[in-house]
């Protein structure tokens, strides 16, 4: 696996003389080359299908991401995944809740995997699905991610005849751009015939293939309704989504991961309302181009108000007139 970005680090030297003067040099490592070798166990189709599978089911009961964690065990020589707590009807987010796994939860987990309770299982990555999507790795990912060592899976289009599938492996920091046929067995007849750069095409398409199994009750059991209460209490420390307001100064999000993030938001809310690409791209680019809208934008995200908010103000008022 060959390395796509670089964890930024730092590297200080010191020299002291004691009764004279002390020294310190701090070094910014901006560039290096690196590979990683996979030797472990491939996935289990039959396992992965089971994620799949959930992600499907996810998908048409609460039109909503959902996500599960990867396990390894070299010992075992094969990879175990499960769905922890999560709130359901987060819409083009998946969101786990802080919940204390029980001793028999943790038992019908390890049952899941035919194994005894037992650390050689390293937790090793995720999966999430995009929904109706494409598959790809925001920036909100990325965030997630970098600080999880593992293989980090991202399947989009669920509701199409085959998936999108996209991968990255990090490890301490850094991230690798992984050759899913280490992770996936492509069978050898097959892999025989054909040049070895294009096994990782392979097994990317033949992981997104749309076979239907059964997958753990628990699973169904842990997508859990959240008290529509406890959602809005939620939702009332957050700011509205039209105000613009800016956080501390180090914790102010780069401007290239805010239009990222936005980005990220209009394709998957105008995948899930069926918008083209083409549609909300020439619906941004006439907004851009018309200054009324840019008056109108201005005011709402300056007030934190929306427009429907507003639309109902002067309704009101001229009730009143």
């Amino acid at each position: 696996m060959k390395l796509i970005k670089l964890n930024p680090s730092a590297v200080s030297e010191t020299k002291d003389v004691p009764g004279l003067l002390n020294c310190r040099v701090d070094y910014e490592v901006k560039s290096a080359t690196g590979r990683l070798d996979y030797t472990g166990p491939a996935i289990a189709p039959d396992m992965w299908h089971q994620v799949l599978s959930f992600f499907r089911w996810t998908h048409k009961e609460t039109q909503s991401e959902s996500q599960v964690r990867l396990y390894v065990n070299h010992q075992l020589g094969r990879w175990g995944a499960w769905a922890f707590p999560q709130e359901a009807r987060t819409g083009m987010t998946a969101r786990e809740l802080p919940t204390q796994e029980t001793p028999e939860q943790a038992w019908a987990r390890f049952a899941s995997w035919q194994s005894e309770p037992s650390d050689d299982w390293l937790y090793f990555g995720t999966a999430h699905h995009h929904c109706s999507a494409s598959a790809f790795q925001s920036s909100t990912d990325e965030q997630n991610e970098r600080n999880q060592d593992g293989l980090h899976l991202t399947v989009g289009r669920m509701d199409a005849e085959h998936h999108e599938v996209h991968a990255r492996f990090y490890l301490g920091g850094n991230a690798y751009e992984p050759d899913l046929s280490r992770f996936w067995g492509v069978d050898p007849g097959l892999a025989a015939l054909l040049p070895p750069e294009v096994l990782p095409l392979v097994a990317r398409f033949q992981m997104g293939a749309k076979v239907t199994v059964d997958f753990p009750d628990a699973w169904r059991a842990n997508l859990v309704e959240v008290r529509e209460e406890r959602r809005e209490r939620r939702e009332m420390i957050r700011p509205p989504r039209w105000q613009l307001e800016l956080p501390e100064l180090e914790h102010y999000q780069p401007h290239r991961f805010r239009l990222e993030d936005a980005l990220e938001d209009i394709q998957r809310l105008s995948a899930h309302h069926g918008f083209t690409e083409q549609q909300w791209l020439a619906e941004l680019g006439r907004l851009a181009a018309d200054d009324v809208s840019q008056v109108l934008f201005t005011a709402c995200l300056e007030h934190g108000v929306q427009p429907d908010e507003l639309l109902a103000e002067l309704a009101t008022a001229e009730t009143v007139a």
